[in-house]
């Protein structure tokens, strides 16, 4: 074991910090959104179809190139390896918590809490990059916390009562 590896704390930002259960509902969603964009694929459509289907087509389509270039910049500037619970996860940990108070600062407009808290993991100038990214995304995403469950696409996953990490 090299002494890197010895002093080096593991990366604790998947510990579970929470419920899901327990989040505000804009919390919720990005917690939600962040899960399934990481999955790739069909997953993505279906965010990119949430947002064309709450925003019309061409600004559905902005903002989900905006959430898209948002996770890219999160996943490639964060300050360790980001870690996220799978999508059935009742939990959600430390990573996803700092990810989702960001988008909930940035839907109440509070650009100074935004800031701190993509500071919190993210390098340097990345972290002002999400914010301006986060600003309109807040908004979205508020709009889309307010939908009634009814009105909620596949991209919110059946949270089955076992937890998967």
């Amino acid at each position: 074991m090299t002494m890197a590896a010895r002093i080096s704390p593991p990366n604790r930002g998947g510990a579970a910090v929470g419920q899901l259960q327990e989040l505000p509902p804009v919390e919720l969603t990005a917690v939600l959104y962040l899960r399934a964009w990481c999955e790739g694929g069909a997953h993505r459509d279906r965010i990119a179809q949430d947002f064309r289907l709450l925003l019309g087509d061409e600004t559905g389509c902005r903002r989900f190139e905006d959430f898209d270039s948002l996770l890219r910049l999160c996943l490639s500037n964060a300050r360790c390896p980001l870690v996220r619970h799978g999508l059935t996860c009742r939990c959600f940990g430390g990573h996803e918590s700092v990810f989702a108070q960001m988008i909930a600062a940035a839907a109440a407009q509070d650009r100074e809490d935004a800031m701190m808290f993509a500071a919190t993991f993210l390098n340097g100038q990345a972290a002002w990059q999400a914010v301006q990214l986060a600003d309109d995304l807040g908004q979205v995403f508020l709009r889309i916390a307010r939908r009634t469950p009814k009105e909620l696409r596949p991209t919110h996953p059946n949270l089955s009562t076992r937890t998967r990490h």
